[in-house]
C-alpha cells in the first residue's frame, strides 16, 4: 500500500503532490472534478482536501469516496495518498466556490494559487492552495469585473 501522508498545520510539498496525482487519477477516471482546493480550518489548524463535482450531487457522497479509496488503494508503494478522513468532497453548491465567486476573483483563470488571510466574498480564508476552479464546468457566470479583459486578475 501506498505512504499515507501525515497532516500538520502546515502545507507541505508532499501534499501538494498527493493532492497534485489524485485530482489527475480522477480526472483519467472522468470523475468531474471542477474545483479541488486544499483548505486550512482556522480554529482546528487542520488541512482539508475538497474535491467539488456533481457526481456527489447525482450518486451521492459514499460514491465518491469508493472512487478515492479505489485510487488510494491502486496507488503504487512508494506513492503518497491522503487519507479519506483528510479529503471533503462537494456538489457544486460549495460555500468556498461561491464566496470565492463573489469576489474579486470570482471569474478569473485561477489554478495552482495560494490564497490566505483574506476574506473572499464574505467568507474568511486563514490559508488555502487552489489546484482549480473550473467555472465554464461549474456553470457559474463571473460577475461583470471579472469578465471585463482589462481587469487586472485576467491573464
Amino acid at each position: 500500500m501506498a505512504k499515507e501522508i501525515f497532516m500538520t498545520q502546515w502545507f507541505s510539498q508532499e501534499m501538494l503532490l498527493a493532492g497534485e496525482s489524485l485530482i489527475k487519477r480522477l480526472d483519467e477516471t472522468d470523475s468531474q472534478v471542477q474545483a479541488a482546493f486544499w483548505i486550512l480550518d482556522a480554529d482546528d489548524k487542520t488541512w482539508k482536501l475538497t474535491i467539488v463535482s456533481p457526481l456527489v450531487e447525482s450518486q451521492g457522497p459514499k460514491s465518491y469516496y469508493r472512487r478515492i479509496d479505489d485510487i488510494n488503494e491502486s496507488a503504487k508503494t512508494d506513492e503518497y495518498v491522503i487519507a479519506l478522513h483528510d479529503i471533503n468532497v462537494s456538489d457544486t453548491d460549495n460555500r468556498i466556490v461561491k464566496a470565492i465567486k463573489r469576489s474579486v476573483l470570482g471569474g478569473a483563470t485561477l489554478g495552482n494559487n495560494r490564497l490566505g488571510r483574506n476574506t473572499l466574498g464574505g467568507v474568511y480564508i486563514e490559508d488555502m492552495y487552489l489546484y482549480r476552479m473550473d467555472w465554464k464546468l461549474l456553470d457559474i457566470t463571473p460577475p461583470v469585473s471579472a469578465r471585463d479583459s482589462s481587469f487586472p486578475i485576467n491573464p
